[in-house]
C-alpha cells in the first residue's frame, strides 16, 4: 500500500512557512540585486580596462608612433623647406644673371680688344706715314733751299 499524504499543515503554520519563504526570497532577490551591482561595476571595470589597454597598445605600436612622430618632422620641417626652396630658386635666378651679365661682359671686352687693336693698327699706320710727311718735309726742304740758292746765285 503506497504511504499516505501527510496531513494538510494548519493555517498558522502555513503562513509561517509562506512568510519565512518569502523572507528567503527576499534576501535572495536582496543579494542578487548586490551581485548584479557588483557584477555591473566590475563590467564597467573591465570595459575601461579594456579601452585603457588598447589605447596603450595603440600608442606603444611603433608602426603609430614613427607616423606621429613622421608627421610632426613633416609639420615643423615644412617652413624650412619652403625656405630652401624659395632659396634655391633666388639662386637659380641669380645664376642666369650673372650667367647672362658675364657673357656680355665677355662680348664687351672682345669689342673693346678689337677697337684696341684697331687703334694700335692706326697708330702704327700713322708712324710709318709721319715717317713719308718727315722724308718730304726734308726733300720739300732741300729743294726749296736749292731753289732759293739757285736764286739768290742768280
Amino acid at each position: 500500500m503506497p504511504p499516505l499524504p501527510p496531513a494538510p499543515p494548519h493555517d498558522a503554520e502555513m503562513r509561517e512557512t509562506i512568510d519565512l519563504l518569502a523572507q528567503v526570497v527576499a534576501a535572495m532577490s536582496q543579494r542578487l540585486g548586490q551581485q548584479d551591482e557588483k557584477l555591473e561595476q566590475m563590467l564597467q571595470l573591465m570595459t575601461e580596462t579594456h579601452k585603457a589597454a588598447v589605447s596603450a597598445k595603440a600608442q606603444t605600436d611603433p608602426k603609430l608612433y614613427g607616423q606621429f612622430v613622421g608627421n610632426e618632422v613633416n609639420l615643423a620641417l615644412d617652413p624650412v623647406l619652403d625656405h630652401f626652396a624659395d632659396a634655391t630658386v633666388s639662386l637659380r635666378k641669380n645664376l642666369d644673371e650673372t650667367a647672362t651679365r658675364l657673357q656680355q661682359l665677355e662680348t664687351a671686352e672682345q669689342n673693346a680688344l678689337e677697337r684696341l687693336r684697331d687703334e694700335l693698327a692706326g697708330a702704327e699706320n700713322w708712324q710709318r706715314e709721319r715717317l713719308w710727311v718727315r722724308a718730304a718735309a726734308v726733300v720739300a726742304g732741300v729743294v726749296l733751299g736749292g731753289v732759293l740758292s739757285l736764286l739768290a746765285g742768280a
